[in-house]
């Protein structure tokens, strides 16, 4: 399923100063079947929600992911397959719970 994310590329462009994300190109680097990155979906009725999804495939620009925890707002479940871009993620987590960005 897409979803509508906001952008953490463009918020880290509009808030440097208190907006840390990693770079397009780090997260090329990171982000692989596995791991964990953080979006912030967001929904019209609902301003939006952080979640934790587990990256099952990336390409240059495109993630498939599961959601790996349940959301509050949305009509969503642990486990339901989400899509969404590199410059839609917040952060990333290994398995072992390291943080990679």
């Amino acid at each position: 399923m897409r979803v509508h994310c906001e952008d953490a590329q463009g918020m880290g462009q509009q808030h440097p100063d208190t907006f840390e994300v990693a770079s397009i190109d780090r997260l090329r680097d990171i982000v692989q079947p596995g791991v964990y990155a953080k979006i912030c979906i967001l929904d019209g009725a609902f301003q939006g929600e952080r979640i934790w999804t587990e990256v099952t495939e990336v390409d240059d620009t495109k993630v498939k992911a599961t959601l790996a925890n349940e959301p509050f707002g949305f009509d969503m479940e642990f486990g339901d397959e989400v899509e969404y871009q590199l410059r839609h993620i917040y952060n990333v987590t290994a398995k072992d719970g390291e943080e990679l960005a």
